[in-house]
């Protein structure tokens, strides 16, 4: 145990006096059996007491005597001898782990769960529902009427509170009931509901202590959630999927992106240099002469942490199905996108702020591809070296990469003419830039009419002419002064295009490593990687 001793005192006190009120409705059962309903209510309660004090084994079993109690009351499940003995046993054995408390070990684990595996042969634990089929409470959830209720209320707290968005106490009451909502066990199993309930308190928080206003997005989220919670409540109550495709699930995914984005700038952390004056002048804060720790040290660690977060991300980005775990999938991946460039720009590291925002991209579509370079950024900002060696030449690559591509794309202009004032001229030939020889002046005016006009050169023929001059100069040079020793290549040694193809075992091998990298993507195939292995396969069967 882990907890506080008062705490687990309080829990002993609590737990002892559930344990022997469920004592003594056993004692006072009839030949038809005890009262299922105050042994159910009861066995609620003992576990709840157990869960707070974070003794899963023990919750465990209080949740077994609650289900013995369901199914008694619902009759499905009948009264008998057998039974009776089961719970005085159980009863027995929570009384001897009271007693145990603190000083919990893997012994009373043991004990808890093996009588929890006796009553659940008389009432099993129901499983829950898979994603796409109706959502069900299971057998430790409350009841889906319940959920509905509560859904429903806290819509119209929400209604009222963006209709008083300088009230903080609406905005307290509304917030006491969406935590009291969220702290019910069984309620992350409805994934929507759940998610619904997290953004709701993450948008009002800030509005509880009265010194902030409700912003634009803040309004949007909360309006929008209102109108879906008002939906599940009606899936809720037994007319439809809570995981179902709606209008109002697109409306309330939109405005969570828009509040998220909005939310990330707000956090902006700002680097302590730039509230200085650039004079170079003494400020208030003065660095440590020696510090524990340098400034790149620091953010080598940060981009660690961040960068190990960032694959976590990615991996549970793989494992996504339905199209509201794909959205949250996209959420966390621009989020842990926008937390790497936040702490980059904290410590004035530009271009890894840069290089990371290059990224965002690939988050709108979570294909194969996207997450594979989503992937290889975090593996590189997991592992940077040990003083960013990795990172700087990653850096260096990028830029020289830019540099090239900028360097080809003003040639590639220059020589279809394309003007530094963005006017397109027609290109040149060499023969029409050449100057055009003098010509004797007609002396009569008729025959000055008559004359064409010599063609003037236009200031884009004379940079193309340029241009083309100085890259022929230039290739010329390399006779004079290569860049290294030529070095005489054979003739006679032309190589198969067979022996280029993979064969027999090679071809295997290399489509069991195809095989694996799909398996790794889930359920995001790529089209192409499963063309080469279907013809991998066939270069194997020819061998």
């Amino acid at each position: 145990m882990t907890g506080a001793p008062g705490f687990l005192d309080f829990f002993i006190l609590e737990a002892s006096e559930y344990v022997e009120q469920i004592d003594a409705v056993l004692l006072g059962a009839s030949t038809v059996g005890p009262d299922a309903g105050a042994m159910q209510r009861l066995a609620r309660a003992l576990r709840g007491a157990a869960t707070m004090a974070k003794l899963p084994s023990f919750a465990g079993l209080a949740a077994s005597v609650e289900r013995v109690g369901r199914a008694l009351q619902d009759g499905s499940l009948r009264w008998e001898p057998a039974l009776g003995g089961a719970l005085v046993a159980a009863i027995d054995d929570l009384k001897t782990l009271l007693h145990s408390v603190r000083s919990w070990s893997t012994s009373e684990d043991d004990r808890a769960n093996a009588r929890t595996t006796e009553l659940s042969r008389y009432a099993p634990r129901r499983v829950a529902s898979t994603p796409g089929e109706p959502t069900t409470a299971n057998s430790t959830s409350p009841p889906a009427s319940f959920l509905a209720t509560e859904a429903s209320n806290i819509a119209a707290g929400l209604e009222l509170l963006t209709t008083r968005s300088g009230d903080a106490e609406t905005a307290t009451n509304v917030l006491n009931r969406v935590r009291a909502l969220r702290g019910v066990a069984g309620v992350k199993e409805v994934a929507p509901l759940a998610e619904v309930l997290e953004a709701t308190e993450d948008a009002a928080r800030s509005l509880e202590s009265g010194r902030e206003q409700m912003s634009a997005e803040a309004r949007q989220l909360l309006e929008a959630a209102a109108t879906y919670l008002r939906t599940l409540s009606t899936a809720l109550r037994g007319a439809g999927d809570a995981n179902a495709a709606s209008p109002e699930r697109d409306a309330f995914f939109a405005a969570q992106d828009a509040w998220a984005n909005q939310a990330g700038e707000r956090e902006r952390v700002v680097p302590i240099a730039e509230l200085f004056y650039e004079d170079g002048g003494p400020g208030v804060v003065k660095p440590s002469e020696n510090p524990p720790t340098s400034a790149s040290e620091r953010f080598r660690l940060e981009l660690v942490s961040l960068g190990e977060h960032l694959r976590q991300v990615v991996d549970g980005a793989r494992r996504v199905g339905d199209a509201a775990s794909v959205n949250r999938a996209r959420r966390d991946l621009r989020g842990a996108l926008r937390a790497l460039q936040a702490a980059a720009a904290s410590f004035g590291e530009r271009e890894v702020a840069e290089f990371v925002a290059s990224h965002a991209a690939a988050v709108d579509d979570l294909d194969f591809h996207g997450l594979a370079t989503l992937d290889d950024l975090a593996s590189l900002l997991a592992d940077p070296g040990v003083r960013g060696e990795r990172l700087r030449t990653r850096l260096r690559e990028v830029a020289r990469e830019h540099e090239i591509t900028t360097t080809a794309a003003a040639g590639l202009s220059d020589e279809a003419g394309v003007e530094l004032t963005g006017r397109l001229t027609p290109p040149v030939s060499p023969r029409q830039a050449e100057p055009t020889p003098p010509v004797a002046a007609p002396s009569t005016p008729a025959a000055r009419a008559t004359q064409p006009t010599p063609a003037t050169s236009t200031p884009s023929t004379n940079g193309a002419t340029a241009l083309i001059d100085s890259s022929i100069a230039a290739i010329d040079a390399l006779g004079s002064n290569p860049f290294g020793e030529p070095v005489p290549i054979p003739e006679d040694t032309l190589v198969p295009i067979e022996s280029l193809l993979y064969r027999g075992r090679a071809a295997l091998d290399r489509a069991v490593e195809i095989r694996d990298e799909m398996r790794r993507a889930g359920a995001q195939v790529d089209r192409i990687a499963l063309e080469e292995l279907f013809d991998l396969l066939e270069l194997a069967r020819a061998e």
